[in-house]
């Protein structure tokens, strides 16, 4: 789950009500334009440099060494945080929404003025992808490179589908509802019982058409037929799990991991990255298919799709109750740049810290409920029996 661009469409959008953008002053636009340009490279220069620290480490020790992989991962997390960091300030340091409105005159402009809001965030991330690919590539296997070489065009473009793919064009299809239901029915849009009505059908919306969300997003195709598909199938029978197709995964062996989309029994995929397959043997990628019925038993897509809808009303709230008080308390004078400071580390913080507690906690609570449905799924019952052979094989 791409928790980064929620937080980043949370910065954007969650707060453009509550903390309305400073004016820009007269002759400002291109200084700012230049100054969100600035960022973006900053976080490119950040990723380049742990990349080459990766490459000084591969290099002094080997691949295989927990250091050049200890840096890479700090190096991750470092330009991960830094580009969310930095988007915070363009939002409400440069006031970016008023540049593109007011500055750039895109006011009410249907769909475009929320795409270049969003543009120094998708920006960053693809300089920081971009600097991290020469530490990334430097720390596999040389069999995996020989095999499935991946250049740098084709490894942002596996980024880009597999971080935006689900989550970007979900909030494309609420903000087009939302510019339509503004020209088309202005009074009526800006009425609270309207608009969450409104999310509540958008939301239905996307849960119906994240299948197709994933088969344009992420490059797949159908689990040939043979011995494999046919244990899942079985499996899936076993439990009446409905589906669309088993799908691979492709990710050119960078990947391991497993997922399943799609609220709807008759239009929903189970996907198995290409790496998962080559990697585990028959029995394991059962448990791994397990898993992912798991998340189906429980109605864990549900729950999200309820979660992200109520999370953006609370965070909304929570914002703008905490900053009023701050700003209270330390006296800050309105509408000065301490003010916007404030508001945007505020808001910032609060979004970093309710994910990373609650969602965090609500992830690894469903992963763990789908964990256990995994292994029974691939288990005889017997818990006393001795060593067998594979029954399901």
């Amino acid at each position: 789950m791409p928790v980064s661009l929620l937080i980043a469409l949370f910065l954007a959008f969650g707060t453009d009500a509550i903390f309305p953008p400073a004016p820009i002053p007269e002759g400002a636009i291109v200084s700012r334009l230049l100054e969100a340009i600035a960022e973006i490279v900053v976080v490119g220069l950040v990723a380049l440099a742990f990349s080459l620290a990766t490459l000084i480490g591969v290099r002094r020790r080997d691949r295989s060494s927990p250091v050049p992989r200890l840096i890479f991962g700090i190096g991750s997390r470092v330009v991960g945080s830094l580009t969310l960091v930095g988007y915070g300030w363009v939002i409400h340091g440069l006031a970016w929404p008023e540049v593109v409105r007011s500055g750039l005159r895109l006011q009410g402009a249907v769909l475009i003025d929320e795409l270049l809001i969003l543009t120094p965030f998708l920006l960053a991330q693809l300089a920081g992808w971009f600097g991290l690919f020469f530490g990334e590539q430097a720390l596999r296997a040389p069999s995996l490179l020989g095999e499935r070489p991946v250049g740098i065009g084709r490894y942002l473009l596996l980024r880009a589908r597999q971080t935006l793919g689900m989550v970007l064009p979900a909030a494309l299809i609420f903000s087009l509802a939302q510019d339509l239901a503004r020209i088309q029915w202005p009074s009526l849009s800006e009425k609270p019982a309207f608009q969450m009505a409104m999310m509540a059908a958008m939301g239905a919306l996307v849960l119906i058409l994240a299948p197709a969300f994933v088969r344009l997003s992420w490059p797949t195709r159908p689990l040939p037929s043979g011995p494999l598909r046919d244990r899942l199938e079985r499996l899936a029978a076993r439990f009446g799990f409905k589906f669309t197709d088993i799908l691979i995964w492709e990710t050119d062996g960078s990947i391991v991991n497993a997922g399943v989309t799609g609220a709807l029994p008759f239009y929903r995929y189970v996907l198995l990255t290409d790496a998962l397959i080559d990697g585990l043997n028959p029995h394991e990628v059962a448990a791994v298919f397990g898993h992912e019925v798991g998340h189906i038993h429980h109605r864990h897509l549900a729950f999200f799709g309820f979660f992200f809808v109520g999370s953006m009303g609370i965070l909304t709230l929570a914002s703008d109750l905490i900053s009023i008080q701050a700003l209270k308390g330390m006296g800050t004078p309105v509408g000065s740049t301490s003010e916007t400071i404030t508001q945007g580390t505020i808001t910032l913080v609060l979004g970093l810290a309710y994910f990373a507690a609650i969602f965090g906690m609500l992830s690894r609570r469903f992963e763990r409920q789908a964990d256990v449905f995994g292994c029974r799924a691939v288990s005889c019952g017997k818990l006393d029996g001795p060593p067998h052979p594979d029954l399901y094989s």
